[in-house]
């Protein structure tokens, strides 16, 4: 998530980027029985004789018990809090032996807005996941009623989208027969392999090439349903989605923060810096360093032209949106293309339930003094002059945050980018994608530039 507003009083000066953004959590020292509650999270499950019981021992399970009330089926937690591990938005847990009879209270206490959803979301299978009715909120609190028709269940911030399913994903696709190619961007900081799809075209010469990736903030899970979206339009019978995959080299990644994601914390604003903080010439973080060699290797073929980094935003902004470089890294023709991607993104996510901004947001130096080392920065300053580099914010926080609203999202970007790439600056349709370009095309330093 990228934000781009006021911060409260108590952050750090140059933090100006929401007036939602939570304040590191401190310490707790309200009571020695305070403090003894807190380490439930570290021996959960919990359990009484009512045998209403809490698990969070699976990736991606995290949540601070605050109180458990058996007789009333009532819970009060909090996100958990990892240190130096980012802003404490996540939860996500399970519960069993619940009493289908009445319902499950849940008592989130969160002072940031971020952690604070207007629907929490349920499943019986931690796999299908529903809204809850909104909750009633009260100062930093919100009070969410829900009558489980299982005896087991899980409750969350968001549609959970951890490893197991970025493997399933991408060896789904690669198994379908669409010319998509499963590897391994890396391994992760703690040695966890990071899974990635690639598209090579079957056409001869310099192809266009796009890079998508989706959270680099481990909490923003609705980013890799959108990213799921995505991938599965590619891999399906779509006329543009088979054009687009036949002819264009393409690689998606979709969980960039993969320890915080599996641990179960935020990864936004992490010590040193997030992952959406560190695309510099040393990188802190394997996932940004194989991201940056692969996508300059691309950039040095001739075959880079479009970078999406895909994100979650803050919770009142309820219609998606881009973040762009600032003027600086705007030369006459990434302009162009960039207000041209944008118009096909307006036509083609703008009919979708969440809509679409037609303001692109921009975050340069006002924005974060680490504002070189944002990714479509990073990328801006370092590819082809035709290249467009954006990211993109799906709403989480309203009615169509839900698996099926990301993933329509998904597949709607990507016939705007087929749309984008398979457009003359004229407008007029080429069929087939991406004719060959005549020595006029050539931009100043001998670079392909695209007849698009």
């Amino acid at each position: 998530m990228e934000t781009d507003c006021v911060t409260p009083v108590g952050a750090p000066a140059w933090a100006r980027e929401s007036p939602l953004e939570p304040k590191p959590e401190p310490q707790r020292r309200d009571t020695k029985c305070a403090w003894i509650l807190g380490l439930f999270l570290l021996t959960l499950p919990i359990t009484s004789a009512a045998q209403l019981t809490i698990h969070t021992n699976f990736p991606g399970g995290a949540m601070e018990l605050r109180k458990l009330d058996q007789a009333n089926q009532s819970i009060t937690f909090a996100p958990a809090n990892f240190k130096n591990r980012g802003w404490a938005c996540w939860w996500h847990f399970k519960l069993t032996g619940v009493d289908i009879d009445k319902p499950v209270v849940l008592n989130l206490e969160s002072r940031s807005s971020f952690g604070r959803p207007v629907r929490a979301m349920f499943s019986h299978d931690g796999k299908t996941w529903q809204h809850t009715e909104p909750g009633a909120a009260k100062g930093t609190n919100v009070r969410y009623s829900h009558k489980s028709t299982s005896d087991t269940i899980h409750f969350a911030w968001g549609p959970p989208f951890q490893l197991s399913d970025a493997h399933e994903l991408t060896s789904r696709v690669a198994d379908a027969d669409v010319g998509a190619e499963k590897f391994e961007l890396c391994r992760s900081n703690e040695g966890r392999s990071v899974p990635a799809l690639r598209w090579n075209p079957k056409t001869a010469g310099k192809r266009p090439g796009i890079w998508i990736e989706a959270r680099q903030h481990a909490w923003e899970s609705g980013s890799s349903w959108v990213c799921r979206g995505l991938l599965e339009w590619l891999a399906s019978d779509e006329h543009d989605a088979k054009t687009l995959r036949d002819r264009a080299r393409i690689v998606v990644v979709p969980i960039m923060d993969l320890d915080n994601v599996e641990r179960g914390a935020g990864g936004k604003g992490q010590i040193p810096h997030d992952h959406n903080r560190d695309w510099s010439d040393k990188p802190v973080y394997a996932e940004v360093a194989a991201a940056q060699k692969m996508i300059r290797k691309m950039d040095a073929d001739g075959e880079f032209d479009l970078f999406l980094d895909l994100h979650n935003p803050a919770p009142r902004d309820s219609v998606p949106f881009f973040f762009g470089s600032p003027k600086t890294h705007l030369n006459p023709l990434r302009e162009q293309n960039q207000k041209r991607f944008h118009q096909e993104c307006l036509e083609t996510l703008g009919k979708e339930p969440f809509g679409f901004s037609k303001t692109i947001r921009v975050s340069g130096p006002g924005y974060h003094p680490l504002w070189r080392a944002i990714s479509k920065n990073w990328v801006a300053e370092n590819t082809a002059k035709r290249a467009v580099a954006l990211t993109l914010e799906t709403s989480w926080n309203t009615f169509q945050s839900t698996p099926k609203g990301y993933m329509d999202y998904g597949r709607a970007l990507g016939r705007a980018i087929y749309q984008y790439l398979g457009s003359r600056n004229d407008g007029a349709q080429v069929d087939p994608l991406f004719p060959s370009v005549s020595p006029r095309d050539q931009d100043d330093v001998g670079q392909v530039r695209r007849a698009y």
